[in-house]
């Protein structure tokens, strides 16, 4: 799948969290729930490493405020459509050659008193949003 990357360097934001109202149930609608999110963007660093200058790679302080925004803004209701967002807002950054979004919803509501976590996760590329 990635044949076409010449280097599969990776910045991972590997736990980042947000309260945040996403779901299809009514509940869900109104009452924020814990999100967890985990990040891994495929890039080539080379150049961030011989300059040491950020603007040569990644702001993953960026990429929180990007995420932040996703998850506090328009809800969803499912965690596909919210990943893909995330996805696709992450590989619009032309240095980012593919990323991995893992999104829990902490307590998912799956029966009548019994909440368990739900966990998706998603590997896309800039070919997979024409980018």
């Amino acid at each position: 799948m990635f044949n076409e990357i010449s280097h599969q360097d990776k910045i991972i934001l590997p736990d980042l969290s947000f309260w945040a109202c996403h779901g299809v149930l009514p509940q869900e609608h109104e009452q924020k729930q814990e999100f967890r999110l985990g990040v891994t963007l495929i890039l080539d660093t080379c150049e961030a490493a011989e300059s040491d200058d950020l603007a040569d790679t990644v702001d993953y302080g960026q990429v929180y405020r990007q995420i932040e925004k996703i998850m506090m803004g328009e809800r969803h209701n499912l965690l596909e459509s919210l990943a893909s967002e995330i996805a696709h807002m992450l590989l619009a950054d032309e240095l980012v050659q593919a990323v991995t979004v893992r999104l829990e919803k902490c307590a998912a509501p799956l029966a009548p008193m019994f909440n368990a976590p739900a966990i998706l996760e998603i590997t896309r590329t800039v070919a997979d949003y024409g980018l």
